[in-house]
């Protein structure tokens, strides 16, 4: 446990002082709740070591710093999914349950000693005491993974390739986050010993992997503060729902879609975006997406991914393909790695890029 709590400070210096520069404000409170899940771990040898009875306030800090761990990553979160990284002083309520656990504390930081209560009030406020902190670890990893989902959704109204933005690394962070959330509920209710004796590992392990993957991550919204705005402006949706762009403005928009799309293949541009087509065809991007939402009924990372998958099924049945393996192929097509491009191949096709190669020799032998 020493040698996690030592790992979590140094990531979380790391963190605040990302050498990337990327995603600063974000990263900031990721090294917060790192740090905080570095005194929970410090807890335990410090308690061992009689910290408490020595330094009892100190401890009894450290102890209450846990209240800050969870609405810490869900802060961190939200700059990760937010478009534009704005303070909003909503997010102070998440701190409310650590002030009212400090104000509760005072007597003790003051006189040494704690409120009195009778014997049922006793009882209610140890029930409070042993679930809050659990309750709210639960509610705020329900709340981390519910943003995540919905940002892998919102990117794909202006990305037509999230490999870089779609923050699965803190996805399955959350994932072995979880496993260690159980492994800490044990310690607090059950007391299965052959969990308790892997949570020191556990612990270790999820530092590391934070460690590796945060480290190495790029800007989320690699925007122009333009286009940053722009994109922010763009409003959800609904079918049937009120219309953004008149009818006419519609038409013309869809004109030179069609024209960018057909004759320039704008979409074999690996990097292509929202705001970059709406440059193109001279329109903002909130009337570029309601545009293709409305159009052609799909978003943008779909609307432009079917096109390359078509161009994928020509180079994959022509000549090119002996030339060029399937990497080739999904770069040719405007794809950023192999994996997006089987995984979404097989989405549309139903079969991979391999197999629909295979299915289509057998069919011309056939007609032959």
């Amino acid at each position: 446990m020493g040698i996690t709590s030592g790992a979590a400070f140094l990531l979380e210096f790391l963190l605040i002082a990302h050498p990337r520069k990327v995603n600063v404000v974000a990263n900031r409170f990721l090294g917060l709740f790192i740090i905080t899940v570095g005194f929970a771990m410090l807890e335990i040898p410090l308690f061992y070591k009689n910290f408490h009875l020595s330094h009892p306030n100190l401890f009894e800090m450290i102890g209450l710093s846990r209240f800050l761990t969870a609405p810490f990553l869900y802060i961190s979160i939200l700059y990760f999914t937010s478009i534009c990284k704005k303070f909003e002083p909503k997010n102070l309520w998440h701190f409310l349950p650590f002030i009212l656990f400090f104000i509760f504390r005072i007597p003790f930081f003051v006189i040494g000693k704690n409120f009195e209560f009778d014997e049922e009030e006793r009882k209610i406020v140890f029930f409070i005491l042993r679930t809050a902190l659990p309750l709210q670890v639960l509610i705020y990893w329900v709340l981390s993974f519910v943003t995540l989902q919905k940002h892998l959704k919102s990117i794909k109204q202006f990305s037509s390739s999230i490999e870089k933005n779609d923050l699965q690394w803190l996805k399955y962070f959350l994932l072995i986050l979880l496993i260690i959330i159980v492994t800490w509920l044990n310690l607090v209710f059950f007391d299965l010993k052959y969990l308790i004796d892997l949570t020191p590992f556990l612990y270790l392990t999820s530092i590391f992997f934070l460690a590796y993957f945060s480290l190495q991550q790029r800007e989320i919204f690699d925007f122009s503060e333009s286009e940053l705005n722009e994109l922010s402006s763009i409003r959800i949706y609904k079918k049937n729902g009120p219309k953004r762009v008149s009818d006419i403005r519609l038409n013309e928009i869809d004109t030179k879609i069609r024209l960018l799309i057909d004759h320039e293949k704008v979409y074999l541009e690996n990097d292509l975006s929202l705001p970059k087509l709406a440059k193109k065809i001279s329109a903002s991007c909130n009337e570029t997406s309601f545009a293709i939402n409305e159009l052609y009924q799909d978003n943008f990372y779909n609307f432009i991914n079917k096109y390359r998958i078509e161009e994928a099924k020509t180079l994959l049945l022509s000549d090119r393909y002996s030339q060029l393996n399937i990497l080739g192929i999904a770069y040719e097509s405007g794809f950023n790695s192999k994996t997006t491009f089987n995984t979404t191949f097989k989405k549309y096709v139903g079969l991979s890029p391999t197999e629909f190669v295979k299915s289509n020799i057998s069919l011309i032998k056939k007609e032959a």
